[in-house]
């Protein structure tokens, strides 16, 4: 699976000499072993740690262009597993600690930093290889904008496990005096569901330029996208759980040709947990870095762990860590159900070693994850379960190291209320970590022995909140059955993952056609909860503002809240440094979900930060996304575009059948140069409708929009051609005053002034000058719309004279069939000349003539057929 870029859309320029700053000399690029030469050009010193960490709008700028290059080559989104360019670990009195609050890279990290006594003191240690393993029973995540996989469950499952560290004094040419970083990666459900798919990346740790000049890598197996980093796709292999995985970094040297190279080897093995059997390992990745000094002189570039200093990208430390994520490109995944262990292991001598002191997190990597609490009872393993996800340090980085396991259970009511944690006797938006509950109404949660702030709430539910401690061992039992109250209004998304949890939300209604759910539209007096603006380092979004997901009954979004946030204090900075808003709207995502009616909201809008791949990078990103959705219905809507405002896709095909009418989409007020609309494009422009499916029926809107459309005939997700043929206009031209039901709404007349229905109005559709169908010069690739609003038609009214008794006839004109069995059959058409075919369905005889060709001039047509 590869989530294709596939287009890009007003892409800045790429200022590459901002790489060059303290990078390596240029060298010859390298290939196969056979082919490779060697560099005889001078090399520049590897810049010096730096005191203090290049700006973020300086590391900001570099992610773009960085995101721009991998664009540019077409690449899929997993391709780059991104380093932590804005997360903010900080040295103080000498002493790394790790900036990463939730989302953040959740596993095991080691950093070089002991804490027994209360006083932290940073020390420093060097390998040949690490080694990090995972062992997965069960799992089940979902983030919409980052998935796109359907199972029968819902759950797609796509994330990335990464194993992480940075090999110091690698030499190239004659200079050791280089840092890389090595990420050895694997990717679950990935081509398909049940897949794991490997991948490796290198980075120039060597400078705050990330620079990767040409000719730094002699041999390998993968691609070098030069100037920015290097990757491989190993093998992919099909797998079932219990599972266990072991993730190999090994560093060493080849002497070839007189020559010593460093060497990095990236491997794995493959277990089957529950037999304890290998079922795949080998090396799927060797990289020789470009060396000239004499094979016997190369030094072996060990992975250094330091916890007194950073690299010398300035701001990214010495660690080792492996870590869940989402699936490259700065992603997180929301992890609902896991179960399952991690270790991180180090070669000392002749055999692996724990690391003597770890935390919970990493700080390398830029993909993140929430929903995973981590617990251990002896050193070297944490055991993982669904939970908040708190950074925290482990054995030997605290005193107590914060072991054993503390239990905190009970009964939970509705079962779609949100759960949060936070550490100590108090609720705090910046820190509190999300406990998944799905549609559990017993929640059971394993976290180490302490004091924890519980926070329960749901839009229209009295919010519990209750301050409880967990000893060693002990349980902890919580009672979380929330009560209605109106008044509190919607302050919390709306989530539904079963038709029991839309009745949860909902002021009346019983689920049926007639009698839908009614969800609730009361917006609160304070807004949106803070604690649900929670974004990684790259701003992806953790929650959307409606998540429907494999619901089935009739329900109703009648002018529903615009779900607004307000980011926590936590992100000022980091906002203000982009000159971003500090406030803005949550998502409408329907998943897997069918019947469900978006009607009459005013002002749908939201802003994406450019990281953010979007629909043209291969990510479900948009203001509304259906996706896998059938008979839905998106109407009476207002968009103010931002960047992107409605998604429809499925992952493989799956049912469509949904209808957009009467929305109008127009560029929003608010965008500014700060701000960077997330259609997959830097700086892009607003884009209205995304189709990446067929069947669906899309007419009688007002786009008015950059560009108003873009479909393309491929997957979304996985990026294989596929056919998107959607229908952008009626069948054929009807009178304005002519509806039609759907979803128990009355679709009728015409959203510009119009005698008749057809299609949709289109800003920059000129009639008489732009080619029909309208396809936005290209953008749909497959059919458009034939009927553009405002239409001028006319009435063709086929006689059939002669008609026997129970005879049953049928014209066919321009591509549409009418049925009749009275004389008179009615078209409307737009001016042109047209064939039609009439065809006797039942009964005896012929019609005369049965084809022919009109041409449409008059107001009415009329044109006598004959039965005999």
């Amino acid at each position: 699976m590869a989530r294709k870029v596939a287009l890009v859309l007003a892409v800045a320029a790429i200022a590459l000499s901002a790489f060059s700053v303290g990078s390596a000399g240029a060298h010859p690029i390298g290939g196969s072993l056979a082919e490779a030469t060697h560099a005889t050009t001078a090399s520049p010193a590897a810049t010096p740690p730096l005191s203090h960490a290049p700006s973020l709008s300086a590391r900001e700028s570099l992610v773009q262009q960085i995101l721009t290059i991998t664009k540019n080559h077409d690449l899929p989104i997993e391709a780059a597993s991104l380093p932590a360019f804005l997360a903010q670990p900080h040295v103080s009195n000498g002493v790394i600690t790790p900036g990463s609050t939730s989302p953040a890279p959740m596993g095991l990290g080691a950093y070089g930093v002991i804490n027994t006594t209360g006083t932290p003191v940073p020390y420093s240690y060097t390998t040949s290889s690490w080694e990090g393993s995972i062992t997965l029973n069960s799992v089940n995540t979902l983030l919409v904008t980052n998935d796109g996989a359907l199972t029968t469950n819902g759950s797609a499952n796509t994330f990335g496990v990464q194993l992480n560290a940075v090999m110091n004094g690698v030499t190239l040419q004659d200079s050791s005096a280089y840092s890389f970083w090595t990420q050895n990666v694997l990717y679950f459900n990935f081509p398909s569901p049940g897949d794991v798919t490997f991948l490796d990346n290198i980075w120039n740790f060597s400078s705050p330029a990330f620079y990767l000049a040409p000719g730094t890598l002699y041999s390998y197996n993968g691609n070098a996208v030069y100037p920015a980093y290097y990757y491989d796709f190993g093998p992919s292999f099909s797998i079932s759980m219990p599972i266990t995985v072991n993730l190999y970094l090994n560093s060493s040297v080849t002497d070839l040709n007189g020559y010593g190279y460093p060497t990095v080897e990236f491997g794995y093995n493959i277990v089957n947990a529950g037999t304890g059997a290998s079922e795949a390992s080998g090396v799927y990745d060797t990289v020789l870095f470009n060396s000239t000094m004499a094979a016997g002189s190369t030094p072996v570039a060990p992975y250094l762990i330091d916890g007194s200093q950073f690299t010398p990208t300035g701001y990214i430390p010495w660690d080792a860590e492996i870590m869940i994520g989402g699936p490259g490109g700065g992603t997180t995944t929301s992890v609902y159900g896991i179960s399952g262990s991690e270790s991180l292991l180090y070669l000392s001598g002749d055999s692996y070693a724990i690391p003597p002191t770890t935390w919970n997190v990493g700080s390398e990597t830029g993909e993140t994850s929430e929903g995973i609490a981590e617990t251990y009872t002896s050193l070297g393993t944490v055991d993982l379960s669904a939970g908040p996800s708190f950074t925290m340090p482990l054995w030997g980085s605290t005193p107590g190291g914060n072991a054993g396991v503390a239990t905190f259970s009970g009964p939970i009511s509705p079962s779609n209320a949100f759960v949060f944690f936070n550490q100590g006797s108090s609720f705090d938006a910046n820190s509190a970590g999300w406990a998944p509950t799905q549609t559990a109404s017993h929640v059971s949660y394993t976290l180490p022995p302490g004091t924890y702030t519980v926070t329960a709430m749901l839009s229209d539910y009295t919010p519990i909140q209750t301050t409880v401690t967990g000893g060693l061992g002990g349980t902890v039992h919580l009672h979380l059955n929330l009560h209605h109250n109106f008044a509190e209004g919607v302050y919390t998304p709306l989530d539904a993952w079963n038709n029991a949890q839309l009745a949860a939300i909902s002021t009346g209604g019983w689920g049926t056609k007639w009698w839908p759910y009614q969800i609730v539209n009361n917006p609160a007096p304070g807004g949106l909860n803070p604690v649900f603006a929670q974004s990684n380092d790259y701003l992806y979004p953790v929650f959307p503002g409606v998540l429907f997901a494999g619901t089935t009954a009739y329900a109703d979004l009648n002018n529903p809240s615009l779900l607004n946030v307000t980011y926590p204090t936590a992100y000022d900075n980091f906002l203000a440094a982009f000159g971003l808003p500090f406030t803005n709207n949550l998502a409408f995502e329907l998943f897997d979900a069918s019947d469900v009616s978006i009607w009459g909201a005013q002002g749908i809008t939201g802003w994406f930060f450019f990281e953010d791949y979007g629909p043209t990078g291969g990510l479900i990103l948009a203001n509304v996304i259906v996706f896998g959705g059938s008979h839905d219905l998106i109407g009476d809507n207002t968009f103010d575009s931002q960047g992107s405002s409605l998604l429809l896709g499925t992952a493989l095909g799956g049912p469509t059948g949904n209808v957009v009418w009467g929305n109008t989409f127009v560029n929003s007020t608010a965008l500014s140069p700060g701000m960077y609309p997330g259609n997959g494009a830097f700086q892009g422009p607003p884009i209205a409708i995304f189709a990446f499916e067929a069947g669906d029926l899309i007419y009688n809107n007002y786009v008015a929009t950059s560009i108003t459309a873009y479909a393309p005939d491929e997957n979304i997700f996985f990026g294989f051609p596929q056919l998107n043929l959607e229908s952008w206009n009626l069948p054929m031209v009807e009178p304005r005053h002519f509806g039609t039901e759907f979803n128990g709404y009355w679709l009728s007349g015409t959203i510009v002034p119009s005698r008749w229905q057809g299609g949709n109005y289109w800003a920059d559709y000129v009639a008489g000058t732009t080619s029909l169908p309208y396809d936005e010069y290209g953008y749909i690739q497959s059919g458009g719309d034939y009927f553009p609003l405002p239409i001028v038609a006319h009435t063709v009214v086929f006689e059939l004279s002669g008609q026997g008794f129970a005879t049953v006839w049928s014209v066919t004109l321009n591509g549409v069939t009418q049925t009749s069995y009275v004389p008179f059959l009615v078209f409307y058409e737009t001016p042109g000349t047209y064939t039609y075919a009439a065809t006797l369905v039942h009964g005896h005889g012929t019609i005369t003539p049965a084809s022919g060709t009109i041409e449409v001039v008059h107001s009415k047509l009329l044109i006598v057929l004959h039965h005999t």
